[in-house]
This record gives structure tokens, C-alpha cells and sequence, in this order.
């Protein structure tokens, strides 16, 4: 079934001359990685094809960037999310408009809300599910879509060390640095900084609070974020200097927003994806995301984590 969906996203891609590529707002690494790479990815293979990819980008590539689509163009587009658990979550708000949509995600599929579909949900980024894809389907590759592609691969893995890093994204990263991913380019754009985020850094970890149990949280409030300048994503790399502690089993970024209060969880052992469900979220067990509708409720999410703890259940213990 998977090789026919493979081969119905080909078929697909050729038949359609305008293609819309979509992915979640506020996107990290893996979805502008996913939607850039596959989009140079069509236009390397299927000549003449219209490509738009819309919404926020990471970094100054403006390629494929259209800001006025047109509802006749949508409409005579295939539409191809990627990296999009559920459809609220995508940064094009006429998404409705489409008569032909195709997702291409890796998390736990709780809304199949396209036509059609490849997900992959024991792959450790959507990047991996596009590059295996293109492998099988023998596609022709250039250096522009194998580095986008290895972006997402490198930080949705925490550079290969997360545990649902599997020999398939290591097979993934082989064919994108054999066909033209530059890695030092890609990694010194992704961890190289300026002492300015060092500084955010190390404002952020002293926010630290620690449970008895090992829950760690840092809370950026509005107030926090006023004298860096700094953009969501920006922001939210405070979520990394919590991994890599001993000490920090389950660790949680807050983050508050003008409308809303975002929340990243993240563990090495402990599967958390249930706890996120409960506060209107979800993801993978060992990294999901939620919302919260009060900083108030820090607390209770703390407690309900340090639960997960006590009871000693880790994800990779033998049943």
C-alpha cells in the first residue's frame, strides 16, 4: 500500500501544472525543510510546473514565494501539506478551496483530513518520509532540495541522537549527503550563533524551575521577550537547553503568546504524548506539543508530568 501511495503522489504531480505545497504556522526546521525540498524536488523532475509555497518562512529564501494566489489557481492546484498533524494547524487560511490534496506528514495520524495521504508515523521527520519517497521513486535530485531536506532531518532527530532515530533516517541521510546536501553550510547556519542568543540562552535556563521529580519548565512570558526582538522560533530554542541533564527527565518550554500559550514537551524515556492530549495537544511520545489557557495552569501540568514519572513506565522498557 505504501509503494502505490508513492507512486500516486507521482502520478499526481504530473497531472497537475499548479501545485500549492502547505505546512503548519509558526513552522520549525522539518516543515520549511519538507515544503522547500520537495518543491525543488518537482521542479527538478516535472518541468513546467507552477510551484507556490506560501506562509512564514525560517530564514531569506524568497524561491517559490507567491503572496497574492488567486482562488481560480487554488482550485486548479494540487495541494500537498506537509508536516501538518491537523488541518487547524495549516498556515493557509483558503485551504478549503482545493479539490486535490495530498499529506505527507510523520505524526500520529488523528486527523486525515486529505484526499490522499503518505504518513510514516514511526519516522523520526517528515524530511525523512520525502527523501525515502524520492529514493524509491528514483527521482533526480540537486543540492538545493537535499539540503532543505537534511535540515529537517539533522533537527527534528536532535542531530541523530533523539531514540526514534532508526537506520531508515540514517538510509535518509546517506542519500541526501550522496546527492548534494552541504553539511557544513546546513549545520553552520542551524548551531552556529551570535553571543547575543548565547546571552537568551543563558537568560532562559535560569528561568529553570525543578520538580522533585524531575519535570524541568522554563516560562518565557511577554515581558521576557520584550528585549531580545526575537521571533517565535528564536524563542523557542530556550526548549533545548534543558536536554542533555540528568537530572531533567521530562523537560517544558512555555511560551506566551498574544493569543495563545504554547507549550513544547519533550523526554527522553517517558511517554508524554497522553499528557499533551489532555491540554489540547499532541504528537510523538517523546515530543509533543499543547496549549495552555492561563500561565496558572503551569503547575497543573507539571503535576500531571511528575506522575508520568512516579510511575516509572519508560517507553523502552521490555513488556
Amino acid at each position: 500500500m505504501k509503494e502505490t501511495n508513492y507512486k500516486l503522489l507521482v502520478a499526481k504531480i504530473k497531472k497537475y501544472k499548479n501545485i500549492i505545497i502547505l505546512k503548519h504556522i509558526r513552522p520549525d526546521w522539518d516543515a520549511q525543510g519538507s515544503s522547500m525540498g520537495l518543491a525543488y524536488l518537482i521542479q527538478e523532475n516535472y518541468k513546467g510546473k507552477t510551484i507556490v509555497v506560501p506562509g512564514d518562512r525560517l530564514d531569506d529564501n524568497v524561491d517559490f514565494w507567491e503572496d497574492n494566489i488567486t482562488d481560480k489557481f487554488i482550485k486548479s492546484a494540487l495541494v500537498i501539506i506537509v508536516d501538518t498533524a491537523t488541518k487547524s494547524r495549516l498556515d493557509f487560511d483558503r485551504y478549503d478551496l482545493a479539490e486535490e490534496t495530498f499529506k505527507i506528514d510523520h505524526h500520529v495520524n488523528i486527523d486525515p483530513y486529505a484526499k490522499n495521504e503518505i504518513v510514516h508515523e514511526t519516522a523520526i521527520a517528515c524530511t525523512e518520509v520525502i527523501t525515502l519517497w524520492a529514493e524509491v521513486m528514483k527521482l533526480k535530485w540537486n543540492s538545493n532540495a537535499a539540503s532543505n531536506l537534511y535540515k529537517g532531518l539533522v533537527t527534528d532527530s536532535g542531530r541523530f541522537l533523539f531514540p526514534n532515530t532508526s537506520y531508515k533516517t540514517f538510509n535518509a541521510a546517506k542519500v541526501l549527503l550522496e546527492n548534494g546536501a552541504n553539511l557544513k553550510q546546513v549545520h553552520d547556519s542551524l548551531f552556529v550563533s551570535d553571543l547575543k542568543r548565547k546571552k537568551y540562552a543563558n537568560f532562559a535556563f535560569s528561568k529553570l524551575q525543578l520538580s522533585e521529580k524531575g519535570v524541568g519548565h522554563i516560562t518565557i512570558t511577554k515581558k521576557d521577550q520584550k528585549p531580545w526582538n526575537y521571533s517565535y522560533d528564536e524563542i523557542k530554542s530556550a526548549l533545548g537547553t534543558m536536554s542533555g541533564i540528568d537530572e531533567i527527565k521530562i523537560w517544558v518550554l512555555v511560551i506566551e503568546l498574544d493569543d495563545e500559550i504554547k507549550v513544547s514537551i519533550r523526554s527522553r524515556d517517558y511517554e508524554i504524548d497522553k499528557i499533551a492530549n489532555k491540554y489540547d495537544g499532541g504528537g510523538h511520545k517523546l515530543a509533543s506539543a499543547c496549549k495552555l489557557k492561563a500561565l496558572s495552569d503551569i503547575d497543573k501540568l507539571v503535576k500531571d508530568l511528575d506522575k508520568v514519572i512516579a510511575k516509572g513506565k519508560k517507553k523502552y522498557d521490555t513488556k
